[in-house]
């Protein structure tokens, strides 16, 4: 049953009324012009939905209205030359209005376009939604695109070897800190890389150009350390260069200083630093002239220095000077993830380097992934060396590690039967883990057995018995 046949059954009164709440429904403008293109009504909805008052409309032609700009393009002058209904997608001068149109002809017994009624529907909030999507999906692409050459640009020197995203945070705050020009302080285990993360700070701050300068608190004696530090003048003290010499400060100028074993700095000279750091001043030993100096000052250290001040062997004051902004690296345990990709790399590198090619068995390269390693990456790097060297084949077995890292383990649980696809890396290893433990605490019954025997400390191997329930 069509709609005019139910128009005509109702009467006058009734018909009235629907078309008064058809023509004035809230959610669809209406816009009826005559065969000339030109507006005989318009609804309530067209002002919303355009923006525009109903006087630009009214009385004229939708080809002046879109040639004014109003309109991107006019449905009704499109309808009139193909006399078909149209679909399209405007936009008003009100920006940010965005609507569907739909232009229906109705013609006359001579088939000519009598009028043009113009559906109008709202998409102005599906149309932001859209383009709100596809800025966030070119930022994600972006930021996908920076955080790959970020990697490839770290990586490049093939030192800075990492999966775990816990090295990835420590990553993406060096190369953000790089930028401004402050003092850093990293803090980490022995072995973990703080100097390759001071390295990444340097190489990628403006003072990239100039020198990276390197001392090791703790490797130089206490009456060498500040001279090596301020430089002296000719005839300074017996035994020195009789020209008098640079100190490492001044080496460092318009670069990086990297003052590693920080918490070994002696505290006379940590007030000399904290003067030096203030008034960007120094002094030659044996001189009398204030030498202006300009270099980024980097801390690292495996101490704790706020036990250190509390215990009055670190200055408070030059604490805070050079840990404007911190860097924490955590320990290879913490970062299971990095031991296989570090091992993949180093095996790469010692085979270059002794001309062999070795390659890995999966139980040795399980009995690597869950091992504890005391001297993080450093001692990683050390194992697979001695293991490239000291292993008599090719293929280098689950014993070659054993006894490169320098302990024996239950054969049983060593065997991997077979490696699950529907897991990730962590909760194998940590599987794994649980099942060497296991079988650790059979054999040698306690956890201080156990710690002598993998060489790690008590606590942490009774840590991790609680956290498996291992009894």
């Amino acid at each position: 049953m069509d709609f005019q046949h139910i128009l005509n059954t109702m009467p006058v009164n009734l018909q009235k009324i629907l078309l008064e709440q058809l023509f004035q429904n809230p959610f669809m403008g209406i816009n009826i012009t005559d065969g000339a293109g030109r507006v005989l009504f318009l609804n309530q909805a067209h002002r919303r939905i355009t923006g525009h008052a109903p006087e630009l409309y009214l009385g004229r032609s939708m080809q002046e209205i879109a040639e004014e700009g109003l309109i991107s393009q006019s449905a009704t002058m499109i309808t009139l030359q193909t006399k078909q209904p149209t679909d399209i997608q405007q936009i008003t001068s009100k920006k940010q209005h965005y609507f569907q149109v739909k232009a229906i002809p109705v013609m006359d017994q001579q088939q000519n376009v009598q009028y043009v009624i113009n559906y109008l529907l709202d998409v102005s909030d599906i149309v932001k939604l859209r383009n709100q999507l596809e800025e966030i999906s070119i930022q994600n692409n972006e930021l996908l695109t920076n955080y790959e050459l970020l990697r490839k640009e770290l990586n490049a020197s093939g030192e800075l070897i990492y999966a775990s995203q816990a090295m990835q945070h420590v990553v993406e705050a060096a190369f953000k800190v790089a930028a401004h020009d402050v003092s850093v302080l990293i803090i980490g285990p022995s072995g973990a890389g703080k100097e390759l993360i001071a390295n990444l700070v340097h190489t990628h701050s403006k003072r990239n150009k100039g020198p990276f300068i390197k001392i090791n608190c703790a490797a130089i004696p206490e009456h060498l350390l500040e001279s090596e530090l301020f430089g002296y003048e000719a005839g300074a003290f017996t035994g020195g260069n009789p020209k008098g010499k640079k100190g490492l400060f001044e080496e460092a100028q318009n670069g990086t200083l990297l003052l590693d074993e920080i918490g070994e700095l002696p505290l006379a000279l940590q007030s000399k630093l904290l003067r030096v750091l203030q008034s960007r001043k120094l002094r030659h030993l044996g001189g009398n002239q204030d030498i202006d100096i300009d270099f980024r000052l980097i801390a690292s250290t495996n101490a704790n220095l706020k036990e250190m001040i509390t215990e009055k062997i670190f200055r408070e004051d030059l604490y805070y000077r050079l840990n404007v902004i911190e860097l924490h690296i955590p320990p290879l345990e913490e970062r299971q993830e990095d031991i296989i990709p570090l091992v993949h790399f180093f095996l790469q590198k010692y085979n270059q380097k002794y001309a062999v090619k070795k390659t890995l068995d999966q139980e040795a390269m399980c009995f690597l992934a869950s091992c504890h390693y005391a001297g993080n990456v450093r001692e990683l790097k050390n194992v697979v060396e001695r293991t490239v060297i000291m292993s008599g084949g090719d293929r280098i077995s689950l014993s070659d590690v054993q006894a490169a890292y320098g302990c024996t383990a239950p054969s049983e649980v060593l065997r991997v039967q077979e490696l699950p696809t529907q897991t990730s890396l962590k909760a194998l290893m940590a599987e794994y883990e649980k099942k060497i433990l296991t079988e650790y605490i059979k054999q040698y019954k306690s956890a201080s057995a156990v710690s002598r025997v993998l060489k790690t400390d008590q606590s942490t191997i009774s840590r991790k018995l609680h956290r498996y329930q291992i009894q």
